[in-house]
């Protein structure tokens, strides 16, 4: 498995893999330009998505992330894994191909996803009446 930066070539495939690995009715969705084709297209185009691929070539997780001028934070828009790889840590193993070292996603409030977060290592920073902020530093 390698995981890297999406190019042009990776756009449909991404697309594909987005709309197949989320779901609109899931409770973690905070935000309908998720399922957006051109928002991928365009994060791609400014090297803001990550993918990894199996040995056959095949995209198995991806994320889109957005990284703050005001405070260098790294706001995770949207990630999916495919079911036969979950557990990797492969959120984690993107999220170091970025460069970047300090990240943060934003869940609703009452998700079950956020027990992901929670038993994966992020940190709750704050919450406000609608989501948790979760925050992940990579050394």
């Amino acid at each position: 498995m390698i995981a890297k930066l999406a190019t042009k070539k990776h756009e449909d495939e991404i697309n594909i893999f987005f709309e197949t690995h989320l779901n609109k009715n899931n409770e973690a969705i905070t935000c309908e330009e998720f399922f957006c084709p051109f928002g991928v297209k365009a994060a791609i185009k400014r090297k803001q998505v990550i993918i990894i691929l199996d040995d056959d070539k095949k995209i198995v997780a991806a994320t889109r992330f957005y990284p703050r001028k005001r405070d260098g934070v790294v706001s995770v828009y949207q990630f999916a894994i495919d079911e036969q790889n979950r557990g990797e840590n492969f959120l984690k193993k993107m999220l170091f191909v970025t460069g970047y070292k300090n990240f943060e996603v934003l869940c609703p409030l009452n998700s079950k996803f956020n027990n992901y977060y929670e038993k994966t290592g992020w940190i709750l920073k704050t919450e406000n009446k609608k989501y948790n902020y979760w925050n992940l530093s990579l050394s």
